[in-house]
C-alpha cells in the first residue's frame, strides 16, 4: 500500500496537478479506502494552518516581497562589488555575496534569483563571462535564500516538525555560510582558469559609501536576528517587526517604494502566501494519513532490522531526497518524506533541528538539478542559453553543495547545533 501510495503521488504531480491538490487526492482516496470518515480529512486539512508559528509564513512573504518591490538590489550590488571585486572572475563573486545579502530579506530563492539575476546576468555577460557559467553562479547562489534566515521553507518545516523556528534558523547560518563560501572558491577557481576580468581594485572611500547605502536594507536581517538571538522577540514577532521596518525604509529612508509599488508588493504577498498556505495544509493531511497507516512502522523497521546507524538513516534520507528533488518540488519532496523518516531518525539519536537541516541542504540541491529545477530555467530565460549548458556548467557548484551536506551529516555539533544551543533555542 505504501508503495502504492508513492506512485499515487508521482503519478498526479508528473501529469501536471498542482502538488496541494496531489497531496489531498491521494490522502482522501488512501483513507477512503480504509473506512474512515471523511469528515476527519476536512479536520486535518484546517488544522495543518491553524497554527501561531504559521503566522510567520505570510509575514516573512511580505517583508521580503516590501524590500523585493523596494528595488534594493543595486545597493547590495555595489555593496558586494566594493568588498570582493578585485578577485579574478569578481562579479562572480558579487553574484553570490549579494545573493547572500538578499537572502537576508527575501526568504526564498527564486526572489533572490529574480531581483539579483535581473542585474548581474547582464553585467557579467557583457563583461565577457560565459553564458552557461553566469547562469549557473546565479542559480547555484540563489539556493542560499533557503539556508539563511528568514527562509520561508525553515518557517514552514519548523512548524510541520514541532521544532523551533528560530532555532532552525540560527542553525542554517553555518551551513548557509559554507556554501556561499564554497560556491566562491569554485567560481575563483573556473575564473582563474578561463581569465575572467578583475574590477576595480579596493578604495576605502568606495566602500564606506556603498556601505552606508546599503545600510537600511542591511538592517532587516540584523533586527530579525538580534530580535531573535537577544530574546527580544519570538520568530513570528521578528516577522511583523520586519513588515513594519520594510515599509518605514522603503517608503520614508529609500523612498523607493510608491504606493502602487506596495499594492503589487500585497498582491505577490497574498498569491504565494495563499498557495504556501494551501500546500501545507494539505500536506497536513498527507501526514496523518502516512500515521495512519503506519508507513513510518514500516520504514522503522527496515532500519532496525539492518541495524542501521544514525549516519546511515541521514544518507539514505539525502539519497531518497536527492533523486525526488530531480522530479519533485521542494515542498512536495519534505511534506513526504518527514513523516516516513523523522521518526525513524529521532529513534536512532538524531535531533530533529539537524534532521531538518539535512533536508533544507537536499532540498537547495534539488533544486539545481532538472527538470524540477526552477532556478536553472528562470536563469535560462534571463540568459538566453539552453538548460542542458547551464547544468554542465552547474556541476562544479552542485558539487560544493554536496560537500557542505557531507559536512552537516558527519559534524552536526559544529555545522548545525552549536549556535542553537549556545543561544538557548533549543
Amino acid at each position: 500500500m505504501m508503495f502504492a501510495a508513492f506512485a499515487g503521488l508521482l503519478v498526479a504531480i508528473g501529469i501536471g496537478m498542482p502538488i496541494a491538490f496531489a497531496l489531498s487526492t491521494v490522502s482522501i482516496l488512501i483513507l477512503w479506502h480504509s473506512d474512515i470518515s471523511m469528515l476527519i480529512p476536512v479536520q486535518r486539512i484546517y488544522q495543518g494552518t491553524n497554527k501561531f508559528p504559521l503566522l510567520a509564513v505570510p509575514l516573512f512573504i511580505f517583508a521580503g516581497s516590501l524590500m523585493n518591490h523596494a528595488d534594493i538590489s543595486r545597493r547590495l550590488v555595489d555593496f558586494a562589488a566594493t568588498i570582493v571585486g578585485r578577485m579574478r572572475g569578481g562579479l562572480a563573486s558579487v553574484n553570490i555575496i549579494t545573493s547572500m545579502l538578499f537572502a537576508g530579506m527575501s526568504g526564498t530563492s527564486m526572489s533572490d534569483t529574480a531581483a539579483v539575476g535581473g542585474i548581474m546576468i547582464p553585467n557579467m555577460i557583457r563583461r565577457g563571462y560565459d553564458r552557461a557559467f553566469t547562469a549557473a553562479v546565479t542559480a547555484s547562489s540563489s539556493t542560499i535564500g533557503i539556508l539563511l534566515p528568514p527562509s520561508l521553507p525553515m518557517v514552514v518545516l519548523a512548524s510541520y516538525m514541532g521544532i523551533s523556528t528560530g532555532g532552525l534558523f540560527i542553525a542554517g547560518l553555518i551551513p548557509g555560510l559554507l556554501v556561499g563560501l564554497g560556491l566562491i572558491t569554485a567560481s575563483w577557481i573556473i575564473s582563474v582558469k578561463r581569465q575572467y576580468p578583475v574590477e576595480e581594485k579596493f578604495q576605502l572611500r568606495r566602500f564606506l559609501v556603498a556601505f552606508v547605502h546599503a545600510i537600511p536594507p542591511l538592517l532587516m536581517p540584523a533586527i530579525i536576528l538580534g530580535g531573535i538571538l537577544g530574546g527580544v522577540f519570538t520568530a513570528t514577532e521578528a516577522a511583523g517587526v520586519a513588515c513594519v521596518y520594510g515599509i518605514v525604509a522603503g517608503m520614508f529612508i529609500l523612498r523607493t517604494l510608491t504606493l502602487t509599488k506596495l499594492y503589487f508588493a500585497v498582491r505577490d504577498a497574498a498569491i504565494l502566501t495563499g498557495a504556501t498556505m494551501f500546500v501545507t495544509a494539505t500536506a497536513h493531511l498527507l501526514g496523518f494519513t502516512f500515521t495512519f497507516q503506519q508507513y513510518s512502522h514500516t520504514v522503522m523497521s527496515y532500519f532496525s532490522n539492518a541495524d542501521m546507524g544514525a549516519l546511515t538513516v541521514l544518507l539514505a534520507l539525502s539519497l531518497v531526497m536527492i533523486v525526488l528533488g530531480i522530479f519533485l518540488d521542494g515542498f512536495a519532496m519534505m511534506f513526504i518524506v518527514v513523516p516516513l523518516f523523522l521518526p525513524t531518525a529521532i529513534a536512532v539519536g538524531i535531533e530533529p533541528i539537524h534532521f531538518a537541516m539535512v533536508l533544507i541542504v537536499c532540498w537547495g540541491i534539488g533544486q539545481q538539478t532538472p527538470p524540477m529545477a526552477s532556478a536553472l530555467f528562470l536563469t535560462s530565460l534571463m540568459a538566453r542559453v539552453d538548460v542542458i549548458s547551464i547544468t554542465r556548467a552547474n556541476l562544479w557548484f552542485i558539487l560544493v553543495m554536496i560537500i557542505v551536506l557531507g559536512l552537516v551529516m558527519v559534524f552536526p555539533f559544529w555545522t548545525v547545533m552549536w549556535l542553537p544551543q549556545k543561544f538557548g533555542l533549543i
